[in-house]
């Protein structure tokens, strides 16, 4: 066995043995902030590295804390929130809620909301911008029907893995269809194969689950000229502009509406946009220390090593297509971003699928797929960590709901075990 390489995948290793050894032995995982498991790790990680410095040491995690997409990541959640916060002082938030218990029925409630994230993350390419859309929306939702925060909660962010899953636009779809030399409507109409029942079971599941919601009061008299802010967003968004450009958008049409309205005044603007900032500080912090841990793991080997062991299982197709489900699933379980995850697995991937017959169009659905999987089930990813900011409850109330990823992973099984051989030319 390779010793230095599972040194580097210690971290990861440790980190789940501290955060759910110690949420077991309590029985809450709220007693054990994620923030507190990831800073013991990241010293452990900063420990175990051999041969820097200790200052060093910390500027490998610092680099990968510091990376480009990260920062930018930052900025997106800090944007959000204080979009999020002033829309609720100008009352954009409670008029847009307002204006859809007028036209939908408390029953569909589920469904409505499961299938504005669908198309808009779809449109968009972007999961984590359909979220921060559409939470506070959902969260007034879950006040006025008194329904379950973390249900409402995954209904969004299991939405935003729908449509960025079969966007075409989304990252992780141009790179895993690159890498793996295929088209994107290829890529598409192997997915769809992998998506469609799981979706139907949970449309239906959140129609029964509807029917349980009680009377809603169903107001009058909705404001509709206090939804601009939301509709410009949506619209701006479905047109594919740049998140960041359309949540600042977004903050100026607050920002003017709640002045005109007199909704606020200049210090109760700047006081949103402080209420908005440091409601996303925690978030912020642990994307940094999920960041900053995923850099050491890698510079320790631990990425390289997991590929070497999944991969010494492979004796055919359907083996080689069950390493490319799992060596993805451990990746972006140790990044906590599927991006990164396809990224490194991408030419790996591309040499088993050669050397044992696997379809290079089901190569790149599983890659993607997968890694979406494990993003909407694992405590630390920035899409449950944004859902949570939002409602202020911990990711483990979510994570229980998250019906589509659990039933979408069902499908993949299925796909492998039972998939029939399939050919395609890939794309040199």
């Amino acid at each position: 066995m390779d010793k230095k390489g599972l040194i580097g995948i210690s971290p990861m290793i440790f980190f789940i043995v501290l955060y759910l050894g110690s949420a077991l032995i309590c029985g809450d995982f709220a007693k054990v902030p994620l923030v507190s498991a990831f800073f013991i790790t990241s010293v452990y990680a900063i420990a175990v590295t051999s041969g820097l410095s200790l200052p060093n040491r910390v500027r490998v995690y610092g680099r990968g804390a510091g990376k480009t997409k990260v920062l930018f990541m930052i900025w997106l959640f800090i944007a959000a929130g204080i979009f999020a916060s002033c829309a609720e002082a100008m009352g954009s938030v409670q008029a847009t809620v307002d204006i859809i218990l007028h036209f939908l029925p408390g029953k569909f409630l589920y469904i409505g909301l499961f299938t504005a994230g669908c198309v808009l993350s779809m449109a968009t390419g972007s999961g984590i911008g359909s979220i921060v859309a559409l939470m506070p929306i959902a969260i007034e939702m879950a006040k006025v029907s008194g329904g379950n925060y973390g249900l409402f909660s995954a209904i969004v962010v299991s939405s935003a893995m729908f449509g960025d899953n079969l966007s075409f636009i989304s990252d992780t779809t141009v790179i895993a269809t690159t890498s793996q030399g295929c088209q994107l409507k290829d890529k598409f109409r192997m997915n769809l194969r992998l998506v469609v029942i799981p979706a139907l079971i949970v449309v239906l599941l959140y129609f029964r689950l509807g029917r349980e919601i009680g009377e809603i009061p169903v107001p009058e008299h909705p404001e509709y000229w206090k939804i601009l802010p939301y509709v410009t967003l949506l619209t701006m968004a479905i047109c594919g502009v740049d998140v960041l450009i359309t949540l600042l958008t977004g903050i100026a049409l607050c920002a003017i509406e709640g002045f005109i309205l007199g909704s606020f005044d200049y210090f109760g603007f700047m006081t949103a946009i402080g209420d908005g900032i440091l409601d996303m500080g925690f978030l912020v912090i642990l994307i940094l220390m999920a960041s900053g841990l995923a850099a050491v793991i890698q510079h320790n080997g631990g990425m390289e090593w997991l590929v070497k062991v999944c991969t010494k299982f492979v004796t055919g197709r359907k083996s080689a297509e069950a390493c490319i489900a799992v060596l993805t699933s451990l990746l972006t379980l140790c990044t906590s971003t599927n991006t990164i995850a396809i990224i490194t697995v991408g030419d790996i991937v591309r040499e088993l699928s050669q050397k044992y017959g696997v379809d290079p169009r089901k190569a790149a659905s599983l890659m993607d797929t997968s890694s979406c999987i494990v993003l909407e089930l694992i405590p630390y990813s920035s899409h449950i960590l944004a859902a949570a900011a939002f409602t202020g409850i911990a990711t483990t109330e979510i994570i229980p709901y998250m019906y589509y990823p659990m039933l979408l992973g069902i499908a993949v099984v299925i796909s492998i075990v039972f998939g029939r051989k399939t050919v395609a030319p890939a794309i040199q």
